[in-house]
């Protein structure tokens, strides 16, 4: 678990932001760092750094303050990178109606995945409606000696929902190859469940998804509403027994309480899932969730897992900092 700390210029994930030149003039004129320490987050050169500098100022992006829509999102993105010890926030403007909020944050990491994944890199991604979202902003491509890794098994009935299918498209749009946990989400009892991990095959899948470069995941909220419930991947009757062990959150299929520790009910250990502290150890760990029914979720999101990068709105930013 990470603790709230002042950044400090050390090695780790590039800093990416929502608008990566307004965070360039923000992190100069308003936090006072140099161009070398700049280019030292960015991982990028410090002629990069000062080229930026001087067309933010050419375009009137820095007149004596910082002049743009999005130096909203930058404040609020410092802030999170402050307050949870993050490499890198990225925040997108909270959409006018609720339904638009996954769409959002779902092309933002997309663009994210972009940016990122490149030939020789294995990206171990979990489910969900957010994640599920980025796949049609996701640019088709074909990399080189790439991966994709389910974190997490499989439904027999195949849909949107099913937490494998996100990793399988994914997949196909980067044109590589994809590891599934060919299980199902919740196994019958903890026998089985071990018994399944057991198999050569899955065995494999979990040894590439601790040697992850990029692991992707988002985090629903306990209630009859959220995705895990509403779709029936845990039966809804399993809700107020999980919250009266105090239960807050769902990570991966896994219910944590609000601390980001694992609550004591059994459905825990029946999870066909790559476990949360495998999942910490990936060293690019990105989160993306947002809204405000999922506050206290992502809380304890970032309490269970090492997140490096959060992905979310400004409204959700706002009450998280």
């Amino acid at each position: 678990m990470r603790t709230k700390q002042e950044m400090s210029v050390e090695p780790g994930a590039a800093m990416v932001s929502s608008d990566l030149a307004v965070k360039t003039a923000w992190l100069y004129y308003v936090e006072g760092l140099t161009q070398e320490q700049i280019a030292d987050k960015l991982k990028v050169s410090r002629v990069k750094v000062m080229r930026t500098l001087a067309a933010c100022t050419a375009d009137g992006v820095v007149v004596t303050t910082i002049n743009a829509q999005t130096a909203r999102q930058v404040e609020l993105e410092r802030a999170l990178e402050k307050r949870w010890g993050l490499d890198a926030a990225i925040v997108v403007p909270t959409p006018s109606a609720d339904e638009h909020l996954e769409r959002a944050i779902g092309h933002s990491v997309a663009l994210y995945l972009d940016q990122q994944m490149q030939d020789g890199m294995t990206l171990a991604i979990g489910g969900g409606a957010t994640l599920h979202s980025s796949i049609g902003f996701l640019n088709r491509r074909q990399l080189k000696n790439a991966s994709v890794v389910a974190l997490v098994g499989s439904l027999p009935h195949s849909q949107w929902v099913n937490p494998s299918a996100v990793a399988a498209k994914v997949a196909e749009t980067l044109g590589v190859d994809s590891y599934q946990i060919t299980a199902p989400v919740i196994a019958h009892s903890r026998e089985l469940r071990d018994l399944l991990w057991a198999q050569p095959e899955l065995l494999d899948v979990r040894k590439r998804a601790a040697k992850a470069d990029v692991a992707l995941l988002t985090v629903g909220e306990m209630s009859a509403n959220a995705t895990i419930f509403r779709h029936g991947i845990v039966p809804q009757s399993f809700v107020a027994p999980l919250k009266a062990k105090g239960a807050v959150a769902n990570m991966l299929c896994y219910f944590i309480d609000a601390e980001g520790k694992m609550v004591d009910h059994e459905v825990n250990d029946r999870v066909m899932a790559i476990d949360l502290e495998a999942v910490s150890a990936v060293p690019n760990l990105v989160l993306a969730a947002g809204g405000k029914r999922k506050i206290p979720a992502i809380r304890a999101a970032l309490g269970a897992v090492n997140a490096n990068v959060l992905i979310t709105d400004s409204d959700s930013a706002a009450a998280l900092t």
